[in-house]
C-alpha cells in the first residue's frame, strides 16, 4: 500500500504553496480576496557573473590553467616561475578570500584578516567588456581606478550572497475571500535578504 506524506504550510488559514521566510510574509486584502507575498530560499541558484555588467574573478589556483595566466597577466607576474615583472594593470583589483564556515570575498585588505583563514590576494577582478566600455569614459586615472574598485566591491558583496546561499525567489500567492488558492506567480534571481524584501514590495 502506498504511503503518500504531504507537508503543508500554514498561515493565518491560508495555505501556502511554497515554504516561507517567517519574517517576509505580507498578507494584503483585496476586493477578490487576498494576495500573500513571500520569500523562499532558492536553492538551485543561477551564477549571476554569467552576466555581463558584473566584471569577473580570475584566481591563481583551483580553478584552472587559464585562469592562473590570466591572473598572471593581470597582475604582472610571469606565470611560469611567478616572478613580479611589470606593475598590476590600472583595472585589476586584488582580492583577498575569507573562508570559515562560508566563503567571503573582499577588495584587498578591506576584509576580515586572519592568520590561517584569510588568504591574501587569492583571486584578481577585472572588468568584463560591458564594465570597460563604461570606465574608458572616464579620462582621468585615478578616477578610473576608484571607480574600478567600487565595482570590484559590488561584485564581491553579489558573490559572497550567491555564494553563501542568500539567493531568493519572491512569490505572490492570490485567494479569494474564502481563503482558497487560486494561483500564484514567482520570479527567482534574488540575491542579499535586504534588497531581496524591498523587491518583494515592488516587482511582483
Amino acid at each position: 500500500m502506498e504511503v503518500i506524506k504531504k507537508t503543508t504550510y500554514l498561515v493565518k488559514d491560508f495555505e501556502l504553496t511554497f515554504e516561507p521566510i517567517k519574517d517576509s510574509i505580507k498578507i494584503e486584502k483585496t476586493k477578490k480576496g487576498y494576495t500573500i507575498k513571500y520569500l523562499v530560499y532558492d536553492n538551485n541558484p543561477f551564477n549571476p557573473f554569467e552576466d555581463d555588467g558584473l566584471g569577473n574573478f580570475y584566481h591563481w589556483k583551483d580553478f584552472g590553467q587559464e585562469q592562473l595566466e590570466k591572473y598572471c597577466e593581470l597582475l604582472g607576474y610571469d606565470s611560469e616561475t611567478r616572478e613580479k615583472i611589470k606593475e598590476d594593470d590600472l583595472l585589476a583589483v586584488r582580492i583577498d578570500k575569507y573562508e570559515h564556515s562560508g566563503v567571503s570575498y573582499s577588495v584587498k585588505g578591506e576584509g576580515t584578516q586572519c592568520k590561517w583563514d584569510t588568504s591574501n590576494s587569492w583571486a584578481v577582478w577585472y572588468p568584463d567588456n560591458c564594465l570597460l566600455e563604461m570606465l574608458k569614459e572616464i579620462k582621468n586615472k585615478n578616477a578610473q581606478r576608484k571607480k574600478a574598485i567600487e565595482y570590484a566591491r559590488q561584485a564581491c558583496e553579489l558573490h559572497n550572497q550567491w555564494a553563501n546561499g542568500e539567493a531568493y525567489i519572491i512569490v505572490k500567492e492570490t485567494f479569494n475571500k474564502e481563503k482558497k488558492n487560486i494561483d500564484y506567480d514567482n520570479i527567482g534571481g534574488y540575491f542579499g535578504y535586504e534588497s531581496s524584501l524591498k523587491a518583494l514590495e515592488n516587482e511582483i
